[in-house]
């Protein structure tokens, strides 16, 4: 699964004063891509979740969402270089930087592309179904219980919810599927369609409401990742958790990444 595909997925905390600190929580997700039934290499991130914001760190690159705003930046701790804008500007950046790219593999082929966002027509989605079943899982200390997500009777996801565990007041369902909304406009390929019409399905945001995903497995005919909580804690966190610190520069969007990274 390529990095460019991932940006949204990726997160760093960085020292905070304990005195400005609010509730929240901290969730350590371990994430593993499966190539042809096998498991690959996991690597491992740390979400931090307060007042619908989000800040997700992995090893190379550091997320911060604000649901609530739509808003949406990426930091790169070694570099200390960063991009910060809306998700629909984040969404369209990231289309130019995908047709540039494109382009200069096919040439004219490419040319044409619109970097505008594409309207998405509803009445075109493929049907999303969700499926509750019988089968329970201890994750993270928690009875999980699974719940299958079907694209026109396609498997597409199986969710773990934990019905234990409301955080809802720190991460509204409503405001991420809206945020996810615009964020999935950008995207291409066979996924685009599913995952356009997950986000606008009543029934997932109903499924979020009903407790937090402690595990999902996404299935694709590339391959399929899982990420899976290895623990869960209410936690106070710092509003500067979810601020770009003073010494980082901004810059364009693809400058965020190292070569390897792209």
């Amino acid at each position: 699964m390529s990095k460019s595909i991932w940006w949204g997925l990726c997160v760093v905390v960085f020292a905070v004063t304990p005195t400005l600190a609010n509730a929240g929580w901290i969730i350590k997700w371990e994430n593993t891509p499966i190539r042809k039934g096998d498991r690959l290499e996991s690597s491992d991130a740390t979400a931090y979740i307060d007042g619908n914001r989000t800040r997700l760190e992995q090893d190379h690159i550091t997320t911060v969402t604000d649901y609530g705003k739509g808003t949406f930046s990426l930091l790169n701790p070694k570099s200390k270089f960063y991009w910060s804008g809306t998700v629909e500007t984040y969404a369209k950046e990231s289309v130019k930087r995908r047709n540039a790219v494109m382009k200069s593999r096919l040439g004219s082929k490419a040319s044409e592309d619109s970097d505008e966002l594409p309207e998405v027509d509803v009445e075109t989605l493929p049907k999303i179904t969700i499926e509750p079943t019988d089968e329970k899982l201890i994750i993270a200390g928690h009875e999980t219980f699974k719940h299958v997500i079907r694209v026109n009777d396609e498997l597409f996801q199986e969710v773990w919810v934990a019905t234990d565990l409301d955080l809802t007041d720190d991460l509204a369902p409503k405001k991420v599927a809206e945020y996810q909304q615009t964020a999935s406009r950008g995207m291409i390929g066979n996924s685009a369609k599913p995952y356009n019409a997950l986000y606008r399905s009543p029934e997932y945001v109903k499924l979020l409401k009903k407790g937090f995903a402690l595990k999902t497995l996404i299935h694709h005919i590339a391959g399929s990742f899982e990420q899976s909580a290895k623990s869960v804690r209410e936690s106070d966190i710092a509003p500067a958790s979810f601020r770009v610190p003073k010494d980082y520069r901004r810059v364009r969007l693809q400058d965020v990444f190292t070569v390897d990274q792209q």
